[in-house]
């Protein structure tokens, strides 16, 4: 455990706000599948969609935090943009039928917008972690 308190210290102010927005995402997003309050699976226009909601609210958040772990912060910066363009059309999508064949129960549209948030602040922050990193590579690199 010594190791992992040592890696979240080392983070940038960035990073660590990053790390605290894919672990939210990755909580929500599991709070929004079956196993959560997700009850319209019966609905679901086509499998394909599943995957896509996999994608999106559990594996890259999840694939994010632990490229912050690995120290790979300039693709979990990368990552969270995509992931964060890809949420703005979630709750939209979903409120408009695409994925389902009807309307998402409040607990769902509740958590969609609230990944709205989430995705802003990937917006904000990804591209921060981003810079930081590239800066700190071309320092480096200029250095040799």
């Amino acid at each position: 455990m010594p190791s992992l308190a040592k890696a979240i210290t080392s983070f940038s102010r960035a990073e660590r706000i990053l790390a605290a927005l894919f672990g939210l995402g990755f909580v929500l997003g599991f709070l929004l599948t079956p196993l959560g309050v997700e009850t319209r699976m019966h609905q679901l226009r086509t499998p394909a969609f599943a995957g896509f909601f996999i994608t999106v609210g559990l594996l890259l958040p999840l694939a994010g935090l632990i490229l912050l772990f690995v120290r790979r912060p300039k693709l979990a910066g990368a990552l969270a943009v995509i992931d964060a363009s890809l949420l703005f059309l979630t709750a939209p999508a979903d409120q408009a039928r695409f994925f389902f064949t009807v309307a998402p129960p409040p607990r769902v549209s509740i958590g969609e917008y609230i990944l709205i948030l989430v995705g802003i602040g990937y917006m904000l922050y990804g591209p921060r972690v981003y810079a930081q990193n590239r800066l700190l590579t071309e320092r480096t690199i200029g250095k040799q």
